[in-house]
């Protein structure tokens, strides 16, 4: 590289406690940074465009020329990371720090000095274990061309910068469990993966521990019957094909989930669990068992490892490996979960658990396709809604009978009518669309869960609210231990004004998946139309807290109607304020998309409890906001 000035994508990173650890274990700590340099972070840099301009054995200084390049390295090189500290103890595992930066550099030789140098290290100094930290400048560049949410920890001061400089923490990446986090820093909490808004009719699958207040499941479930499978580490030459892992680990649960008798952990559950010691997740998830493994595609070969374990001691109960063409990945799904309900049925000995045969597409790019889907759709932005729905539609093309890309599509026409401030004549052709999509789903695969949610999400937003129980009764037979299934249940139930029963199904929903929440969500509306104010509120508040502080629209418009509703009309203009700012598109006509109710009158109180609060009947008709609760 010439010496000089440039502008260029920095990179800091640190191994996080680097001088405990060589207390610990001098010898072993001194040469390990090295060995993951050459197995991990060279291979990955080499992937990216990366250059390491500085290194000091726990440390490097790596340059890019693109901050999305960065980004995506870091991110690789996290994961990786914690896959190499699996089964580690903890005294001896390596946990990156990371901050990234673009800015001016001077380069000297190899070596780079500058502003641009010392942002970039300060971000890393207070950045989490694991966890990413970036500046503003680099926000800028990839907010609009990667699929991460990003936290903002505000202005913070940085050494020898005259001015403070504006932090963001990719979500979803640091290894601090919730629990142990410093109190008070909520920019720095962990809201994991991405805001998925305001998803199943405004909520969210947000991975957090519910309160005592809320009737946790981990203290009430039977461990001995639940399951929780983690998503497959990818192991393939091809780094994107993780996608690809983490949707058959999501098909492998759905398997699981349709044997009556066993409590299954939904993936969104188990996602930030990746590579952490079994005990850790078997405590927060309220689990007896835990399947973990890997995958390797290659062409047109696919090797999966997979094993199951006790949660509290970590001992292999059974492990396979199954290496196969690609095409056969659905009989090892199928067979996987075969073989872990023989395992828990001889352990339990419970000869009820038996294994149910699921339809699937003989074609491999359906299949394909279809997770991408799923990967695409959240937050449902019009980009990812966009690109979510054509990969649906590909599943489709390729094959005409294969229900997922029925269902998928007509979910995406659902959050499209709830989220985007659209005339009510174009919104209503989206039910339409959604009706046709959903409906062919559930004639192509009767046992099809998410084919009967979608199809209930659309009559619900239709008005038909018996045919929309009886759908969404039909998912949950479909998959009798779906939490997020059921929890859509126990939100149609406030929705007709059984608001007592909708609160015990979510209370049932949360001891089914203690750690899975838009739980808090329903649970506060539901509060609400019973009545009961005062518990919406702390419900209602304390998912915004467990989202960082964020202002979701939907959950805010339920807090806003609360608020307003018990009299407290100072704090609803307030919430109702602080949802104009970050959501200026939002109106009641959306508030009535997301919450319908059946009877007129709640409806309109609701609404003109928004409304005494400011909340505007119209506004601009435009599209959202690639980035919710971004400018």
């Amino acid at each position: 590289m010439a010496d000089g000035r440039r502008l260029a994508a920095i990179v800091a990173a640190d191994v996080a406690g680097y001088s405990r650890l060589v207390g610990v274990d001098e010898e072993g700590t001194i040469h390990a940074p090295r060995s993951r340099r050459e197995a991990i972070i060279e291979p990955r840099l080499a992937d990216h465009g990366g250059r390491i301009a500085n290194t000091a054995g726990d440390s490097f200084l790596i340059e890019f020329p693109s901050a999305v390049e960065a980004v995506r390295c870091v991110m690789e090189i996290q994961a990786e990371f914690a896959t190499a500290n699996s089964g580690l103890p903890e005294d001896r595992q390596l946990w990156l720090r990371v901050g990234v930066n673009v800015g001016d550099i001077v380069a000297q030789g190899d070596d780079m000095l500058g502003d641009g140098v010392n942002v970039a290290a300060r971000l890393e100094g207070i950045a989490d274990p694991g966890g990413i930290c970036i500046s503003r400048s680099a926000r800028d560049q990839v907010r609009d061309r990667l699929d991460i949410w990003l936290e903002d920890m505000g202005e913070v001061s940085v050494k020898n910068i005259a001015r403070p400089v504006r932090a963001f923490r990719i979500a979803g990446t640091g290894r601090v469990p919730r629990t142990s986090r410093v109190p008070g820093k909520a920019g720095r909490l962990a809201v994991v993966l991405a805001v998925v808004c305001a998803v199943i009719g405004g909520g969210g699958y947000w991975w957090y521990q519910t309160g005592d207040m809320f009737d946790r499941g981990a203290q009430s479930g039977d461990v001995s019957r639940s399951v929780a499978v983690l998503p497959l580490v990818n192991l393939s030459p091809d780094r994107t094909q993780t996608y690809f892992a983490d949707g058959i680990s999501e098909d492998i649960s759905v398997g699981l989930a349709k044997v009556a008798g066993l409590n299954v952990t939904p993936r969104s559950a188990t996602l930030r669990f990746r590579g952490q010691d079994p005990a850790v997740i078997g405590k927060a998830l309220g689990v007896g068992y835990i399947l973990d493994g890997t995958l390797r595609r290659a062409e047109n070969r696919i090797r999966i490892t997979a094993k199951l374990l006790n949660a509290r001691t970590g001992k292999q109960i059974w492990a396979e490996r199954f290496d196969r063409e690609a095409r056969d990945v659905f009989a090892i799904q199928d067979e996987i979960a075969g073989r872990v309900i023989a395992a828990l049925s001889r352990r339990l000995g419970d000869p009820n658990l038996k294994s149910v045969k699921r339809r699937h597409t003989p074609k491999l790019e359906a299949y394909d396709s279809y997770v991408q889907g799923r990967g695409k759709m959240l937050p449902p932005t019009p980009g990812n809604l966009a690109a979510s729905r054509a990969m649906f539609e590909k599943a489709i093309d390729l094959d005409a009978r294969f229900a997922g890309g029925y269902a998928g599509a007509a979910f995406t026409y659902v959050l499209e009518y709830e989220h985007a401030p659209i005339e009510q004549s174009v919104a209503s052709g989206l039910l339409d669309r959604a009706t046709s999509l959903a409906r062919r789903a559930v004639e192509l695969d009767p046992g099809f869960g998410p084919g009967w949610g979608s199809l209930a999400e659309v009559q619900v937003r239709q008005r038909k609210f018996d045919a929309g129980i009886a759908s969404i009764q039909k998912a949950i037979e479909a998959a009798p231990n779906d939490a997020l299934l059921r929890v859509a249940h126990g939100k149609f139930l406030g929705f007709v004004g059984r608001p007592a029963e909708g609160i015990q199904v979510v209370k049932q929903a949360m001891r089914m998946s203690p750690d899975s929440l838009p739980m808090l969500f329903f649970l506060g509306s539901n509060y609400r139309v019973a009545g009961e104010y005062e518990k919406a509120i702390e419900a209602l508040v304390e998912h915004r807290k467990r989202l960082g502080g964020r202002v979701i629209p939907g959950p805010t418009a339920q807090l806003i109607a609360a608020y307003s509703q018990s009299g407290r009309q100072d704090k609803a203009r307030e919430e109702a304020r602080r949802l104009a700012e970050a959501a200026p598109y939002f109106t009641t006509v959306l508030a009535g998309r997301i919450s319908v109710y059946k009877d007129d009158a709640a409806q309109q109180s609701y609404l003109a409890a928004l409304r005494d609060a400011g909340v505007p009947d119209k506004g601009p008709v435009r599209q959202m906001p690639n980035r919710i609760n971004e400018k």
